[in-house]
């Protein structure tokens, strides 16, 4: 156990079906057991903030769908890309997508969707990691029918993603921890 005081960290996140909500709260969850506060924003309730400088710490996360990642994001990160920027603190980001499952497409969703997409902005990121997704054809999924119809075609056809099942949850809680644990590194320092 990793044992810290004093230190806050913000973590920021948009999410579509729940997935990258779920990891921000798994993250969460570990730095409060290491006795670090953390405090956890959905980008689409909140998304200004004046500044970072009341956090040691911080996280963003954002699912991916058809490439991209959650407009809050986007917004948030072109928003606040000049006090990201200047943040003096360990700076991480994670996304969610069900191509980071797979083996083979992993370091690719990892690299493409994170540090390329950062540079965009100007931003350079060295904490980073790609967690799979959630497919919920469940009756109280957060997809709507028609995604849930093109799911079941591109995830069966196009990616070889299971769609057989009602309810898939993609994440490897132990790549999260992992994750949480090593971030909890760089604050420490």
């Amino acid at each position: 156990m990793i044992v810290m005081t004093e230190k806050k960290i913000l973590i920021v996140y948009g999410t579509r079906y729940g997935a990258t909500e779920g990891v921000a709260i798994k993250i969460a969850e570990i730095f409060r057991e290491n006795n670090v506060l953390a405090e956890v924003v959905n980008l689409k309730e909140k998304s200004n903030f004046d500044n970072f400088e009341d956090y040691d710490g911080l996280i963003i996360g954002s699912s991916i769908k058809i490439g991209q990642w959650t407009r809050h994001v986007k917004n948030f990160v072109r928003n606040m890309r000049l006090e990201i920027q200047k943040f003096s603190g360990p700076f991480g980001f994670y996304v969610c997508s069900g191509y980071a499952s797979q083996e083979e497409q992993y370091q690719k969703v990892k690299e493409e969707y994170i540090p390329d997409r950062l540079t965009e902005y100007g931003i350079s990121i060295s904490y980073y990691d790609a967690f799979g997704g959630i497919i919920d054809f469940s009756e109280s999924s957060r997809m709507g029918w028609l995604e849930k119809k093109i799911m079941k075609i591109a995830g069966s056809q196009a990616a070889g993603l299971p769609v057989e099942s009602e309810y898939t949850d993609l994440r490897d809680w132990d790549q999260i921890e992992k994750f949480a644990l090593g971030y909890l590194e760089l604050v420490k320092t």
